[in-house]
């Protein structure tokens, strides 16, 4: 191949439609950039919750004579994978939010386009970014949530097996309830629920990204990304009060229901994130299969709103 022919070749594999190793690139940059921001800073007050959430007892336990000790593990639970996905969410829409407008004041973005860059590459990565950071983030945080709750874990079981002996409960029965308390400790299940939680705070980045594409304010777009995740919130409750029995599914005609259809699909149902994460929490059993529809319908709002964005993103001048 000739030298006149070899530059083409270049000059075309730099002007694809799409190359992930642009992508990454940008989205290695993003990661650089928000750990300049100073992002992790919020996991140290987080850290010191669940350590804190360790030496505090639930009411309703009262030591190894309490009828349901496991109820001690699942607060625990409760309150750590309450906190990250409030923390996980509210950074996910912050960060998301703050990207776009800081490369247009560093004139960083001007930067990137000009390279060139396709804006589909530009904003691919840095929504992957942003996930890579909450990745990050909830990994450190289910890390101090596991070593806490294993603790409490072994301190209840200790607490629990010499007074249902003391009791005279045959072995049989003191295995099986020590088993059903195990159950609520550090176990596959809870990692499932705190994948749900970066599955629904990935969701909710690509909305703040949707938005910030066409938002002249990080206020507006910071704001609306919360309302839309209300919306999402209650969603599923809208739903049933209007469309099932006692609301309005006799009387509502085809268009109610292609409306109710259409907000759908433009705001995701994020409760479906939330039973999983509750499954986890009460020690319930998680399918494989249930994590992988929980992904499936991920990617499939990830692609609709990076789609749109791109959409919005390319009728701007820059």
């Amino acid at each position: 191949m000739s030298s006149s022919n070899k530059k083409t070749q270049r000059q075309r594999n730099k002007t694809s439609f799409i190359s992930p190793r642009r992508i990454l690139i940008i989205a290695q940059s993003t990661v650089t950039q928000l750990v300049r921001m100073k992002v992790f800073y919020f996991l140290a007050p987080i850290a010191a919750v669940f350590v804190g959430i360790q030496f505090f007892d639930a009411p309703w336990y009262a030591g190894p004579e309490a009828s349901q000790p496991q109820q001690e593990l699942q607060m625990h639970k409760n309150l750590c994978l309450g906190t990250m996905m409030l923390f996980s969410s509210l950074f996910a829409i912050v960060s998301t939010a703050l990207l776009i407008p800081r490369d247009i004041e560093d004139r960083t973005l001007y930067t990137i386009l000009c390279k060139p860059v396709p804006r589909l590459d530009y904003l691919v990565g840095k929504l992957l970014g942003v996930m890579a950071v909450v990745f990050i983030a909830l990994a450190v945080m289910d890390m101090i949530l596991v070593i806490t709750l294993h603790f409490r874990t072994g301190a209840v079981l200790a607490d629990v097996e010499p007074y249902l002996q003391k009791l005279g409960w045959p072995q049989e029965l003191v295995d099986e309830k020590l088993d059903e308390i195990s159950a609520h400790g550090p176990t596959m299940t809870l990692q499932y629920g705190v994948l749900a939680y970066f599955f629904k705070a990935s969701v909710i980045a690509a909305v703040a990204l949707l938005i910030s594409t066409f938002s002249t304010s990080t206020l507006f777009t910071i704001a609306s990304s919360v309302m839309i995740w209300m919306i999402g919130a209650a969603q599923n409750i809208a739903r049933q009060g209007l469309f099932e029995q006692g609301g309005l599914a006799e009387d509502s005609g085809p268009i109610a229901k292609i409306l109710a259809t259409l907000v759908s699909l433009l705001f995701p149902d994020f409760q479906i994130f939330d039973s999983v994460a509750e499954a986890a929490t009460r020690a319930a059993n998680i399918s494989s299969d249930q994590i992988l529809q929980l992904g499936g319908f991920t990617l499939f709002y990830l692609g609709i709103y990076t789609v749109l964005s791109w959409f919005v993103f390319s009728d701007k001048e820059f």
